[in-house]
């Protein structure tokens, strides 16, 4: 699997975070990017806790040795972890195609030693990426859900503005034809009846007001 330049440049930022390289960055980087394009960040988050988890009681359990207080029972819990562990690690490397499967098949599951001892190596590189999380950072995946939801909210903001435009047009066009009426109104009531009367007059006045104020209301919405 060939890695995308987002991934690469996250497992650099890991790297310097954990100040240390890390023993597998071309598994974890897979990882990652399998949860990416597949969508299992639940299955990753809980394999990059469990593998925080194992290696921390390995710790634990070669601290205090066999015949410590306690040590039984963390040895199961270790072993109920490390089973929980592989079947999510088995259903990520499936999702990177039958090379990845045989590959990790190899590596980490097979029933031996050395594959138990790369299993916890991977595992130490996948604790540092809960740390990185701990420590308020983004991972990949968790990046590119923030883009989409950043163009989702752009297409909202685009499609209030059409709205917004739309009422605007619609108002102006409601105010264009009450310009209309008034003017019709004001032609009939001077042209072809001239006010006689004091009320006449004011009725005059108060069409020739209205006139005004639409006319204004025109300039302010074609400008905005």
């Amino acid at each position: 699997m060939t890695l995308r330049p987002d991934i690469i440049e996250f497992i650099n930022d890991l790297e310097e975070f954990a100040q240390r390289k890390l023993n597998f960055p071309l598994e974890v980087g897979e990882l990652l990017q399998v949860t990416a394009q597949t969508g299992l960040t639940r299955e990753f988050e809980e394999l990059i806790f469990q593998a925080k988890f194992l290696v921390r009681t390995q710790e634990v359990m070669k601290r205090i040795g066999q015949d410590a207080k306690g040590f039984e029972k963390l040895s199961a819990e270790f072993q109920t972890g490390l089973e929980k562990s592989m079947d999510l690690l088995k259903k990520l490397s499936e999702r990177a195609g039958p090379k990845a499967v045989q590959k990790y098949s190899t590596m980490f599951f097979a029933m031996e030693t050395e594959s138990i001892a790369r299993l916890m190596i991977l595992f130490s590189d996948l604790s540092w990426i809960k740390n990185y999380q701990i420590d308020g950072k983004l991972l990949p995946y968790e990046t590119v859900s923030i883009n989409i939801g950043s163009s989702k909210a752009n297409t909202n903001l685009e499609k209030g503005k059409l709205q917004q435009s739309s009422q605007l047009t619609k108002a102006l066009s409601r105010i264009q034809r009450s310009a209309v009426l008034a003017a019709v109104l004001f032609v009939f009531v001077v042209l072809i009846d001239p006010p006689v009367t004091i009320l006449g007059w004011i009725l005059t006045l108060g069409i020739t007001a209205l006139l005004a104020y639409i006319t204004i209301q025109l300039v302010f919405l074609h400008r905005s």
